[in-house]
């Protein structure tokens, strides 16, 4: 019997396809112009951190945002992607290849906007209205002069699909199992400004091995995109992006500009922090302590978390540099789990000290207490040691006495803390902050040792100005 050609199967599922657009001609179509040599092996995927998607922040406003341009690269020739396969032990068939044809065969546009779209929703993220169309088109009113068009105000977003990656296999007629990698190069533009706001780039990989799922060819590299999707969700800059004000947003969120030196050294323009003193001052610290963990976050950033808290109503926190690093943008959880985006506006590097800006948490901030506490007087710390599974721990101690470590001023303490505490804020026994957490050696074998950062002398290398009192300068 005269076998078939690849000519004479592909006009075949051309036909079928009319029928069932899921058979087993697929793998024929995807390799099709495939060059006469076999390769041996699957397509290697690389490992890809899948990483949590945030919440837009509730209240916040933003701007609804929508998928409106893609972009698919190709390479001349032959360009071999993955492996596809069929059957019960998934036996080769040929090579897929990555072209304009299958491109969208794998990920189909319109599939694509609406996954996008879904992710958004899930998150909260705002997205567009549809547009009510009128049933007829009435003639204008000659004396009434036309509205001017409204502006568009809705981000757009470009999708460049830079990489694809993929191995799959037909198991029987709609039955699909296999691996996909996608990187994806993201742009977030504002029509009304003319103007790309953000940029990054981000990888998604699906693994669907011990199970098969049913549906289009399309279903597995899909899923590697929506895992793409999701941690572009999962970037602070994202969703600062989104939010209001604008020119805010395109300064903090495009990582493309280098941070400025500006950064490093005192601002000229003071901050006024409305400083809410005690209410309970002199009081035992336990008649309060439920107000005063409300105001103190782990804040999580490169990787790693630390302590913060928070100062005067409008959403200002302060922690240490070394939490934050070179971050333009970070992520705060507070003890009821809820989750905002912090933009880093203020540091000083050599102090140690770094002041961050979120909207406004509705908690009631820390009171802060300029003048230092004296030697032998009871301090407490509050911060998140060994990560966010601990937050708003209390300890206590005693204030041990002031150091100058490298030209610094240190409260040293035996208070004790652990990684993840640095940030937090050191009380006295009122619950007015003194002091900002900073180091410890206690963990390395030297009880008592712990350094603290006065709070003075952060609020004059952070150019702060207390509404309520006047600010005492670091010796």
């Amino acid at each position: 019997m005269k076998k078939k050609s690849n000519k004479y199967r592909f006009l075949a599922c051309v036909r079928t396809l009319f029928h069932n657009p899921a058979l087993a001609c697929l793998p024929v179509m995807l390799a099709m112009a495939l060059p006469v040599q076999v390769h041996a092996n699957e397509a290697t995927l690389p490992q890809v951190e899948q990483k949590e998607a945030l919440a837009f922040p509730a209240g916040a406003a933003g701007r609804p945002s929508y998928v409106a341009k893609w972009q698919r690269h190709f390479e001349a020739g032959n360009n071999p992607i993955g492996e596809m396969q069929s059957g019960l032990f998934c036996s080769r068939k040929g090579d897929i290849q990555w072209n304009a044809k299958t491109a969208e065969l794998l990920l189909p546009t319109q599939v694509m906007f609406a996954r996008f779209r879904g992710e958004l929703q899930k998150y909260g993220y705002p997205i567009p209205v549809p547009k009510s169309t009128p049933l007829f088109v009435e003639k204008a009113d000659e004396n009434v002069k036309e509205a001017p068009k409204p502006v568009d105000t809705n981000l757009q977003i470009g999708v460049v699909i830079s990489q694809v990656l993929t191995n799959l296999c037909l198991k029987g007629n709609t039955s699909w199992s296999g691996d996909a990698y996608v990187k994806l190069e993201w742009q977030v533009f504002a029509p009304d400004q003319k103007k790309v706001i953000f940029k990054t780039t981000t990888e998604g990989l699906a693994k669907v091995r011990d199970k098969s799922m049913d549906g289009p060819i399309s279903l597995i590299p899909v899923e590697a995109f929506a895992a793409a999707a999701r941690n572009l969700l999962s970037d602070p800059n994202f969703a600062l992006a989104i939010q209001t004000p604008y020119d805010s947003a395109a300064a903090a969120a495009n990582q493309a500009t280098p941070a400025g030196p500006s950064l490093s050294a005192p601002p000229g323009t003071p901050v006024s922090i409305d400083n809410r003193v005690s209410e309970r001052a002199g009081s035992e610290i336990a008649k309060s302590i439920t107000e005063l963990r409300a105001a103190v976050v782990t804040v999580l950033a490169n990787g790693g978390s630390g302590t913060g808290f928070y100062i005067g109503s409008s959403g200002w926190l302060l922690t240490n540099h070394h939490v934050v690093g070179e971050a333009k943008v970070v992520k705060v959880r507070m003890p009821t789990g809820r989750e905002l985006v912090a933009e880093v506006l203020r540091v000083d590097p050599t102090r140690d000290v770094a002041l961050l800006k979120t909207e406004a948490p509705g908690v009631r901030p820390m009171p802060l207490r300029v003048d230092e506490p004296g030697i032998g007087e009871d301090v407490y710390a509050l911060g998140s040691p060994l990560g966010d599974t601990f937050n708003t721990t209390l300890t206590r101690g005693i204030l041990s006495g002031v150091r100058v470590l490298k030209d610094q001023e240190f409260l040293q303490s035996d208070v004790a803390i652990l990684p993840g505490s640095s940030g937090g804020p050191l009380l006295d026994k009122s619950g007015q902050v003194v002091g900002i957490t900073v180091a410890g050696l206690g963990a390395k074998g030297l009880a008592g040792m712990n350094f603290f950062i006065p709070l003075a002398s952060a609020i004059d290398k952070l150019n702060l100005q207390l509404q309520s009192q006047g600010v005492k300068k670091a010796q």
